[in-house]
């Protein structure tokens, strides 16, 4: 059976992906606050700084990155919250955007290349930097909606358009998107990704060269 495998390298990679893909989303199920952290981490001081007439803090509370607004409602209107007795909170699921992680994880454990870890390395802190944009995106969608043109009339606020389509962009097409384009980069010349590769596309074999 183990020949037979290692005659086969694409049925091998997919194989082990697919036993590895429970163990990885397990371990980030459970580990989801300190895989969110790092993100959590680098959006805190962009926020405060880029917009601290809005945000109060920016904090991790289990899975969820909860941003505290300078707002609070009362009777409808949305007000400094030192005039209400309640202040604004938006709590964003970070799970939503950082099963990129395990999944990436999944294929690049799959996948037998050199250097290894150090391309591991390099690229979670891609995905870090990517689920940080996310999280960002996330965050202005919820001030957006929760306090419409308070927040919009901020001079430092993008338009409403690029909101939309900075949170669309990084929600639903980066988290599985990222982890399949960093592989394929780390992995281009493993006998795994060049069997993905059309014949035409698969780099010649060295008797293929000799004259």
């Amino acid at each position: 059976m183990i020949a037979w495998l290692e005659r086969r390298p694409l049925t091998r990679f997919t194989l082990t992906v697919f036993s590895l893909l429970p163990a990885c989303f397990l371990a980030w199920y459970f580990l989801g606050n300190f895989i969110a952290a790092p993100a959590v981490v680098l959006v805190e001081p962009i926020l405060l700084g880029w917009l601290g007439d809005t945000v109060a803090s920016v904090s991790l509370r289990g899975t969820d990155m909860l941003i505290m607004s300078n707002y609070g409602e009362t009777g409808g209107q949305i007000l400094p919250y030192t005039q209400t007795d309640n202040q604004l909170g938006y709590p964003i699921n970070t799970r939503t955007l950082s099963y990129s992680i395990p999944f990436f994880t999944a294929l690049h454990l799959a996948t037998p290349m050199r250097a290894s870890w150090e391309k591991f390395a390099w690229c979670l802190l891609g995905l870090w930097a990517l689920l940080a944009v996310g999280l960002i995106g996330t965050a202005l969608k919820d001030l957006m909606l929760g306090l419409g043109s308070v927040f919009m009339s901020q001079e430092t606020v993008p338009p409403t358009d690029a909101i939309a389509l900075l949170y669309q962009f990084s929600t639903l097409m980066v988290p599985p998107l990222a982890p399949v384009l960093l592989w394929a980069y780390t992995a281009k010349d493993s006998p795994a990704f060049i069997g993905l590769l059309p014949e035409a596309l698969r780099p010649a074999q060295d008797s293929d060269r000799e004259i």
